[in-house]
Protein backbone atom coordinates (compact mmCIF):
# COMPACT_ATOMS: atom_id res chain seq x y z
CA UNK A 1 0.00 0.00 0.00
CA UNK A 2 1.07 3.49 -0.70
CA UNK A 3 1.60 6.09 1.91
CA UNK A 4 -1.34 8.39 2.52
CA UNK A 5 -3.92 5.96 1.11
CA UNK A 6 -6.29 4.03 3.33
CA UNK A 7 -8.79 1.29 2.65
CA UNK A 8 -11.70 3.62 3.27
CA UNK A 9 -10.73 6.05 0.52
CA UNK A 10 -11.82 3.76 -2.25
CA UNK A 11 -10.58 3.43 -5.83
CA UNK A 12 -11.09 7.11 -6.77
CA UNK A 13 -8.78 8.33 -4.04
CA UNK A 14 -5.99 6.09 -5.31
CA UNK A 15 -6.22 7.53 -8.81
CA UNK A 16 -6.04 11.09 -7.50
CA UNK A 17 -2.94 10.25 -5.44
CA UNK A 18 -1.18 8.70 -8.39
CA UNK A 19 -1.75 11.74 -10.56
CA UNK A 20 0.20 13.92 -8.12
CA UNK A 21 3.96 13.66 -8.43
CA UNK A 22 5.73 12.49 -5.30
CA UNK A 23 7.10 15.25 -3.07
CA UNK A 24 10.81 15.72 -3.02
CA UNK A 25 12.45 15.59 0.39
CA UNK A 26 13.78 19.17 0.40
CA UNK A 27 15.03 18.92 3.96
CA UNK A 28 17.15 15.92 3.04
CA UNK A 29 18.53 17.67 -0.06
CA UNK A 30 19.39 20.77 1.98
CA UNK A 31 21.04 18.63 4.66
CA UNK A 32 23.15 16.88 2.00
CA UNK A 33 24.23 20.18 0.49
CA UNK A 34 25.10 21.50 3.94
CA UNK A 35 27.08 18.34 4.61
CA UNK A 36 29.02 18.81 1.35
CA UNK A 37 29.85 22.40 2.32
CA UNK A 38 30.97 21.37 5.81
CA UNK A 39 33.12 18.54 4.48
CA UNK A 40 34.83 20.86 2.00
CA UNK A 41 35.54 23.45 4.73
CA UNK A 42 36.94 20.79 7.07
CA UNK A 43 39.01 19.26 4.24
CA UNK A 44 40.53 22.64 3.40
CA UNK A 45 41.36 23.31 7.05
CA UNK A 46 42.88 19.87 7.47
CA UNK A 47 45.03 20.21 4.36
CA UNK A 48 46.25 23.65 5.50
CA UNK A 49 47.07 22.24 8.94
CA UNK A 50 48.95 19.32 7.42
CA UNK A 51 50.97 21.68 5.20
CA UNK A 52 51.77 23.93 8.17
CA UNK A 53 52.82 20.92 10.25
CA UNK A 54 55.18 19.78 7.50
CA UNK A 55 56.73 23.26 7.26
CA UNK A 56 57.15 23.43 11.04
CA UNK A 57 58.79 20.00 11.05
CA UNK A 58 61.29 21.14 8.41
CA UNK A 59 62.00 24.32 10.35
CA UNK A 60 62.46 22.38 13.58
CA UNK A 61 64.92 20.04 11.85
CA UNK A 62 66.84 23.06 10.53
CA UNK A 63 66.93 24.69 13.98
CA UNK A 64 68.21 21.48 15.60
CA UNK A 65 70.93 21.23 12.95
CA UNK A 66 71.98 24.85 13.53
CA UNK A 67 72.05 24.29 17.30
CA UNK A 68 74.25 21.22 16.86
CA UNK A 69 76.58 23.17 14.56
CA UNK A 70 76.85 25.94 17.16
CA UNK A 71 77.59 23.40 19.92
CA UNK A 72 80.33 21.89 17.76
CA UNK A 73 81.83 25.33 17.05
CA UNK A 74 81.74 26.18 20.78
CA UNK A 75 83.50 22.92 21.67
CA UNK A 76 86.17 23.53 19.04
CA UNK A 77 86.64 27.11 20.26
CA UNK A 78 87.05 25.87 23.84
CA UNK A 79 89.67 23.35 22.72
CA UNK A 80 91.59 26.03 20.79
CA UNK A 81 91.37 28.38 23.76
CA UNK A 82 92.73 25.75 26.15
CA UNK A 83 95.57 24.94 23.73
CA UNK A 84 96.48 28.63 23.33
CA UNK A 85 96.42 29.14 27.12
CA UNK A 86 98.84 26.24 27.56
CA UNK A 87 101.12 27.71 24.89
CA UNK A 88 101.01 31.16 26.53
CA UNK A 89 101.89 29.67 29.93
CA UNK A 90 104.77 27.73 28.39
CA UNK A 91 106.10 30.85 26.62
CA UNK A 92 105.86 32.93 29.82
CA UNK A 93 107.73 30.31 31.77
CA UNK A 94 110.43 30.16 29.08
CA UNK A 95 110.79 33.96 29.02
CA UNK A 96 111.03 34.12 32.79
CA UNK A 97 113.79 31.48 32.75
CA UNK A 98 115.69 33.41 30.08
CA UNK A 99 115.25 36.75 31.86
CA UNK A 100 116.57 35.52 35.21
CA UNK A 101 120.33 35.52 35.64
CA UNK A 102 121.79 32.12 36.32
CA UNK A 103 121.84 31.37 39.99
CA UNK A 104 125.25 30.98 41.48
CA UNK A 105 125.77 28.72 44.37
CA UNK A 106 127.07 30.66 47.34
CA UNK A 107 130.42 29.41 48.55
CA UNK A 108 130.35 28.46 52.13
CA UNK A 109 133.12 29.76 54.40
CA UNK A 110 133.39 26.53 56.27
CA UNK A 111 134.40 23.34 54.64
CA UNK A 112 132.01 20.48 55.13
CA UNK A 113 132.43 18.56 58.34
CA UNK A 114 134.37 15.34 58.15
CA UNK A 115 133.62 12.28 60.07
Amino acid sequence: MRRGRTLEDGPDAGAAMEERSPRRPWVLIAACLLLVVLVSVVWKGWSNSRRDAAQLQKELTRVYKEAEDLRLQAAQANERMAKLEREVRALRAERERQAQPPEEKPKSAKPPARR
